[in-house]
């Protein structure tokens, strides 16, 4: 199992990577991981914030991130209209890298 530091450096590595094919403005994680309190059954809370917001896009985003991180990754996208009870967690636990 990796530390919330391993995944940052993970995270990182993949926007030096791909910001630019993808239109990366932000990313970071939340949720367990964020918070230290990972577990071995814990997936990867991933938030992004892109150019040009694209479904096929984010596919490919998390399909890469799923292949470095080594695990499960939920990936959310960051949006002015998002649920203010997620946009409250990723306020309180977020971590950009």
């Amino acid at each position: 199992m990796k530390t919330t530091n391993e995944y940052l450096a993970k995270i990182r590595q993949f926007k030096q990577q791909f910001a630019e094919k993808y239109g990366i403005i932000s990313i970071g994680i939340f949720g367990s991981v964020a918070r230290g309190e990972q577990h071995e059954e814990s997936d990867l809370d991933v938030f992004i914030e892109l150019k040009e917001p694209d479904p096929f896009i984010m596919f490919d985003i998390k399909e890469e991130l799923e292949q470095i991180c080594n695990c499960k990754i939920d990936l959310l996208r960051l949006r002015k209209n998002l649920r203010s009870l997620i946009s409250q967690r990723i306020e309180k636990d977020g971590i950009y890298a």
